[in-house]
């Protein structure tokens, strides 16, 4: 196999039941940060060698190699068979597909976390590809500042494909009323 590009920030990479995160900006760092709070090992991919988060990622001792996330060569360095999850996070909704599509090529049974927004791609690529479990982030964050709103303090927010919940410290569940998009008169 061809050598990865380069190795930004702590040089060795975790080799299983670790989470690969490509696309390394803002998102990218801070579900890296997130995970390792958790305990959990990651290694990031970058395809822009000067990319800016870049230079956080080596302060925070954050893996990085630069390359392609969609290359599949990469993915197996990487040790796609043998991580937790495959996160594709990049800005690009298609970049993101495509880092999909070739994780399921490399390891079908590996979980793959795909950022996708309101791309017209988004909704042809569900119909083409089994993707699992969808969830609509916008609709979650948009439920937990309701919550707020209302005067409640969720601890957690949970979603299921029809409804949004809030969960209280108690451990209480409730339903977060939301008005649809179609509905809103704010656009």
């Amino acid at each position: 196999a061809p050598p990865l590009a380069a190795i930004v920030g702590r040089r060795s990479v975790p080799r299983r039941d670790h989470v690969i995160v490509v696309g390394m900006g803002q998102v990218g760092i801070r579900l890296c940060v997130q995970l390792r709070a958790q305990g959990v090992p990651v290694v990031g991919v970058e395809r822009d060698g000067r990319a800016p988060w870049l230079r956080l990622a080596r302060t925070l001792g954050i893996p990085v190699v630069v390359g392609q996330g969609e290359d599949r060569q990469v993915l197996e360095r990487l040790g796609l068979r043998r991580c937790r999850a495959l996160a594709a996070v990049a800005s690009d909704d298609l970049d993101n597909i495509g880092v999909a599509v070739a994780a399921a090529a490399v390891a079908p049974l590996v979980a793959v976390v795909l950022r996708a927004g309101e791309h017209e791609a988004i909704s042809e690529t569900r119909s083409l590809l089994p993707l699992g479990v969808t969830r609509d982030v916008t609709v979650i964050a948009a439920g937990f500042v309701t919550a707020h709103l209302r005067g409640r303090r969720p601890r957690a927010m949970i979603a299921d494909s029809h409804e949004v919940y809030a969960e209280s410290e108690s451990g209480s569940v409730e339903p977060v009323t939301l008005s649809t998009r179609e509905s809103c008169g704010h656009r």
